[in-house]
């Protein structure tokens, strides 16, 4: 695939798409850095990457004085999980507002989030932090090692498109869009990202395809309606 001069405006219109704010950085405090060219990373140690001045990073380590937390109930069940994305998932097929559509795909995209293991947490957050700062090459390392450490989290994949876009690898991005699909087909975020890739890629027919398994998951999402029929014209024709 030909690496257009725009691709990261692409992975900017994408990111909302890959990261639905499912509030991964809610614990934890911002800090200044000390040494504001190096980013420590657990597991990995001190990393330099280039940042502003004055750039502040997320700090798991460091928590605000108060009264101590309370204490955080056991995770639910994998089935009970499981049922709640269903009903979510249905549900999302037949809001009727804006406002409805975009609550219950955050609500999905927390599902989502959650990974079996606290070290893959713990290494998302690092993650998202590195892209937030717009370290990009670190945030690619973090996700090739939550891929490794839990190589059927479709989360995983969907994140590590992200930073490819970024950098400019498309066809690895698109082929960890296909990977993350395949793990769970409902990933409607990663259909429409799909979409968008294929179409750039003037892959008219195989973008079709992604937008429509994407829009019968989410159909009020109008970006992918007004992509849907916009190629619907170009790949079938005007109805006669």
């Amino acid at each position: 695939m030909r690496l257009a001069p725009s691709s990261r405006i692409l992975a900017a219109l994408l990111a909302a798409a890959f990261f639905p704010a499912p509030g991964a950085l809610a614990a934890g405090a911002e800090r200044p850095l000390t040494e504001p060219h190096f980013l420590e990373i657990p597991g990995i140690g001190r990393v330099p990457i280039p940042l502003p001045p004055g750039a502040r990073v997320f700090s798991p380590q460091r928590r605000p004085a108060g009264p101590a937390e309370p204490e955080i109930a056991p995770e639910r069940p994998p089935q009970t999980a499981r049922d709640s994305l269903d009903d979510l998932i249905r549900r999302l097929s037949l809001a009727e507002s804006e406002e409805e559509e975009s609550a219950l795909a955050q609500a999905i995209g927390r599902l989502w989030a959650r990974s079996a293991s606290p070290t893959v947490d713990l290494l998302m957050r690092r993650a998202l932090v590195a892209v937030g700062l717009g370290a990009d090459s670190l945030a690619l390392d973090l996700f090739d090692r939550i891929v490794i450490l839990e190589p059927e989290w479709a989360e995983a994949l969907v994140g590590r498109a992200n930073v490819r876009i970024a950098l400019g690898d498309l066809d690895g991005a698109e082929r960890d869009l296909e990977s993350a699909v395949r793990l769970e087909p409902r990933r409607f975020d990663a259909l429409g990202a799909l979409g968008a890739l294929r179409e750039r890629a003037g892959a008219s027919a195989r973008a079709l395809e992604a937008y429509r398994r994407a829009r019968a998951l989410d159909p009020r999402r109008e970006e992918w309606r007004k992509a849907e029929e916009r190629l619907r014209l170009e790949v079938e024709g005007r109805d006669i």
